[in-house]
């Protein structure tokens, strides 16, 4: 007959105790967790450049068929009234609405077309998205709002590959750190936004400098275009006429491609795709921030390019720019005008 031991015995206590002890954490993680989500539905990032526009479309569901959506050189580059004018005179009219942001690249303009899929909008049927390389690692020590907003699941995800891939070219300790900081970067961000550190303070604050910058975020025409022209100052002309030469020579740094970036793109069209809208790429009229951006777009999707100045002069002469990156409220007409143009001839 077998006896259990003294010591046993002693330790059944220990063993259930600690056994409670990991289900009550396991509990109190599983309800945190839960809140968590619970609040971050209930208080949604308010971003004072990304909400109004957001909203304003949210609250006109019905009234859009096409968006422009990409960075400063789409938001005062591309006015809606020019483009439909176009499409309406070819007979094929659209209703279109400017969702550029002030410096939304990738991975920020990829989730904000995330969110406007959520909507589902129901007469949208093309989304025309400026191609760009994608955007630096925020300053985690002074992050902002805008810095947080878009860290969801898949941009986790990205994230924790991208410094992989970075920390491939590195060596050494210097790899290893490079890793390091990008997954901290990554990993941070993303708990602020999903976990809602911050939140309610910043909510608040938010909402109220949103509310204000909302009809100047939508332009005159409350389309999301937002015009402007100023002279062009002697050192952008100066940088632009640089540029253009080293363009015509061939001489502009070009980059590689960025493998990440072009299954993003991929991955975007398909889930619009589910939905039946069609995605374009522009590469707008610009000779540094984004040149030779095209090169990640790929095999197949239709992309729509603008950063030759042979082929497109007038958008490169400076009466219409504002500097070397960005067009002023004439460029934006000619540069609108063909890009209607070529998107309905098919090229």
């Amino acid at each position: 007959m077998d006896v259990e031991s003294p010591a046993s015995q002693s330790n059944e206590p220990g063993v259930k105790a600690l056994a409670r002890r990991l289900a009550l954490c396991v509990i109190a993680a599983g309800g945190f967790l839960a809140m968590a989500a619970i609040l971050h539905r209930a208080l949604p990032n308010a971003v004072p450049e990304v909400t109004p526009k957001l909203d304003y479309l949210k609250a006109h569901r019905d009234d859009y068929d096409t968006l422009f959506v990409g960075s400063s050189r789409v938001y005062h580059g591309i006015t809606p009234r020019v483009f439909d004018s176009v499409t309406a005179a070819a007979g094929k009219p659209t209703r279109t609405f400017n969702l550029g942001i002030n410096g939304m690249q990738p991975p920020e303009s990829l989730y904000v077309l995330r969110e406007v899929l959520a909507m589902h909008l129901p007469h949208l049927r093309r989304v025309f998205l400026e191609i760009a390389s994608v955007g630096p690692p925020p300053d985690i020590n002074n992050l902002t709002m805008r810095d947080i907003h878009w860290r969801d699941n898949q941009s986790l995800v990205d994230g924790a590959r991208r410094a992989f891939l970075n920390a491939k070219s590195a060596h050494g300790l210097a790899a290893f750190q490079q890793l390091g900081n990008d997954l901290w970067s990554s990993g941070l961000t993303y708990a602020q936004n999903q976990w809602n550190i911050g939140r309610l303070d910043l909510t608040t604050q938010l909402n109220k400098v949103a509310n204000r910058l909302g009809d100047v975020m939508l332009g005159p025409s409350s389309d999301g275009y937002l015009p402007v022209s100023h002279p062009l100052a002697p050192e952008s002309l100066q940088t632009l006429q640089r540029n253009l030469k080293a363009m015509r020579d061939g001489t502009l740094k070009e980059r590689e491609t960025d493998p990440l970036n072009e299954e993003a793109y991929v991955r975007i069209k398909n889930l619009l795709a589910k939905q039946g809208i069609e995605l374009v790429l522009i590469s707008a009229p610009e000779t540094v921030k984004n040149y030779h951006a095209w090169v990640d777009a790929p095999p197949g999707l239709r992309l729509l390019r603008f950063d030759d100045p042979q082929k497109h002069p007038e958008l490169y002469v400076p009466e219409h720019r504002l500097d070397s990156d960005h067009v002023n409220d004439a460029g934006a007409q000619i540069f609108t005008r063909e890009l209607a143009q070529q998107y309905l001839a098919g090229k």
